[in-house]
């Protein structure tokens, strides 16, 4: 799982106890846990809101006990509570994050995202003596010295393993070891050179328990962070969050909410901003492996999309699994340039409203900001999905919060509260009819086409689950409607070219192929198939060009390997040649790969 994706190993993990508790067989041990994980989410919203919503902020005129800073709650305060945390709990953009099992990811994350910020805003708001608050800052500067020193190791030894490893001069395992070594040992310099004379670890039994309770909700925020981290990459902008936190409620500006970054925020920003260095320098990317499309046309197509991630908000419906949102190609229309002038109207109305309307200005810029890594200038394979907005729910929750909040104080209570279960209600019903498609994949794609009649890579799916159906025609039907969705649908042609052949019709297979690997010459399905064609018309020398071909591409290509094997095994008679085959065959394949069995069978009897 660490070589598989070492930045989402902890979500793995999960799916890992998820397979020994339900096997492979029970789905609803997963959809259980994804489903807790929700509920989690949704009272980890309610403390925070509930600890922010009435919170007096720097500069404003105090209200209720004029001695202490403590949320003093009144009725338009809980109601903006309950709003912001039940409109998140049941509004319907959250299904992909919950029902979809692998949609854990999005919704894991953000527990910890969550929990890490609900430990931070506990911190902030105890008031402890100020000799407490004196000892703490002294001990958080200490600890920025040693996560600078451990961090400046770090990159000074992984940038050169990070380069090591993609040229395969060094193992997964040794690029990894070396820097956490290195950075312990920055760790340990650290100590020896500020924080082993230091009188900040004496013992003060008067204040002992306040010490310790500052320095766990610390260590809390911040371990949660790193776990979130290790769940998906969209962990990384909590430090957004946690410095908005800062100006709207703590610090009251932004001047001196910016200087935290020096302070208790420097490991929330430093730590991110090194690993997101080291996954550049090992990696080569920072989003995505593959090229998708230029970053400028994703901006621009991004910044459409942004808006209809708001209508979704408001109004969900209809919802996909699947939004065939058009790339627009930089510098974009007049469309994109007006979406363009509302997003920044939007974020500068949210930064000119600071502290009169805190939970207004801070859940529009958490919105914005947890969604810009997957919407803006890194490039994704789907132009919109709607999984992306969970986290940034968080944000639509708090603007929620304070509609209602607002409402209150200039109409009845009651009057907003039956509007509220209005609202409420309405969620909860377009929640309940989406999630019911999702019990049958069919009916699942056949939405999508319904909704998008234009998405090539939903009659793809939709034709994929036919052909594994053996629903041929069917199948055939949904490959042809994606292949004249988008001729450039290289699986989609692929699959079609598949059936033609399993039909016996090998010169439109072979035409399709052949248009497929006009798009990617590389595409190993289609030199694959293009090369299976071949052997069908006994053109033994044009499959094993092929077959080479796709291995020159891709040498780790299974079932290039598998065909050269049978070739050289059968007609082309090279028993030597076959058993090399086989043998890459089996040390790159997977275990339980349908061959695997008989493929050991075979170069057993070549090895006699």
């Amino acid at each position: 799982m660490w070589n598989y994706n070492p930045f989402r190993v902890l979500l793995l993990y999960t799916f890992a106890a998820d397979i020994w508790a339900w096997g492979l067989v029970r789905p609803e041990g997963y959809r259980a846990v994804n489903i807790a994980v929700h509920a989690l989410n949704s009272v980890l919203l309610w403390w925070l809101l509930s600890q922010l919503l009435a919170r007096r902020r720097p500069g404003e005129r105090e209200r209720g006990n004029p001695t202490t800073e403590q949320p003093v709650p009144d009725k338009a305060s809980q109601l903006g509570v309950a709003a912001g945390t039940l409109l998140f709990a049941v509004h319907p953009l959250a299904i992909e994050s919950v029902t979809y099992v692998s949609g854990r990811s999005s919704s894991l994350a953000t527990t910890f995202v969550l929990l890490s910020t609900v430990s931070y805003v506990a911190l902030r708001t105890r008031s402890p003596s100020p000799r407490i608050q004196n000892w703490f800052g002294a001990l958080v500067e200490l600890l920025n010295r040693a996560a600078g020193a451990a961090l400046a190791a770090a990159l000074l030894v992984g940038v050169p393993c990070g380069l090591m490893f993609r040229s395969g001069e060094l193992s997964a395992t040794r690029a990894l070891l070396f820097p956490v070594v290195a950075a312990a040992a920055g760790l340990v310099l650290a100590w020896l050179l500020w924080g082993a004379n230091s009188d900040l670890f004496t013992p003060e039994p008067d204040e002992s328990g306040d010490r310790k309770a500052a320095v766990s909700l610390w260590l809390l925020s911040f371990s949660s962070f790193v776990l979130g981290c290790l769940t998906k990459e969209i962990a990384a902008t909590l430090p957004a969050l946690l410095l908005l936190l800062e100006v709207h409620w703590f610090c009251g500006d932004w001047r001196s909410g910016l200087r935290e970054i020096r302070g208790r925020l420097f490991p929330f920003f430093a730590i991110p901003a090194a690993l997101v260095g080291l996954r550049a320098v090992t990696y080569g990317y920072i989003a995505s492996p593959v090229f998708v499309r230029p970053w400028t046309d994703n901006l621009t197509t991004q910044i459409e999309v942004f808006w209809n991630y708001v209508r979704l908000w408001v109004v969900p419906y209809p919802q996909s699994i699947y939004h065939d949102y058009p790339v627009v190609e930089a510098p974009g229309t007049p469309l994109t340039w007006l979406a363009l002038a509302g997003l920044l109207g939007l974020v500068l109305f949210a930064l000119r409203s600071g502290s009169r309307r805190a939970a207004l200005a801070f859940g529009i810029l958490a919105l914005v900001g947890t969604l810009s890594p997957t919407t803006s200038v890194f490039a994704l394979k789907e132009t919109m999905v709607e999984h992306r907005t969970y986290l940034p729910s968080v944000g639509y929750a708090f603007v929620a919060a304070w509609v209602v909040h607002a409402a209150v104080q200039r109409f009845s209570a009651r009057l907003v509260t039956a509007a509220l279960l209005v609202w409420i209600s309405a969620y909860a019903t377009l929640n309940l009819s989406y999630n019911l498609l999702w019990r049958s994949e069919e009916v699942l794609w056949a939405q999508a086409t319904v909704v998008n009649p234009h998405a090539s890579d939903a009659w793809r799916n939709l034709g994929d689950l036919y052909r594994g159906q053996g629903r041929m025609t069917e199948a055939q039907d949904a490959y042809n409607a994606a292949v004249q969705a988008k001729a450039t649908n290289i699986e989609a042609l692929t699959s079609l070219a598949m059936l033609r052949g399993m039909a016996g019709d090998l010169p439109e297979a072979d035409s399709l192929l052949q248009q497929a690997l006009q798009v990617d010459g590389c595409h190993g399905p289609a030199l694959n198939n293009l090369a299976m064609v071949m052997q069908r018309r006994s053109d033994w020398d044009r499959a094993v060009d092929l077959y080479d071909r796709a291995l020159t591409c891709d040498p780790e290509d299974v079932m290039a390997n598998l065909g050269l094997g049978h070739l050289y095994f059968g007609p082309l008679g090279s028993r030597k040649k076959a058993a090399e085959h086989y043998q890459r065959f089996l040390e790159i394949a997977d275990p339980l790969h349908p061959a695997a069995a008989a493929t050991k069978a075979r170069l057993m009897e070549l090895s006699r």
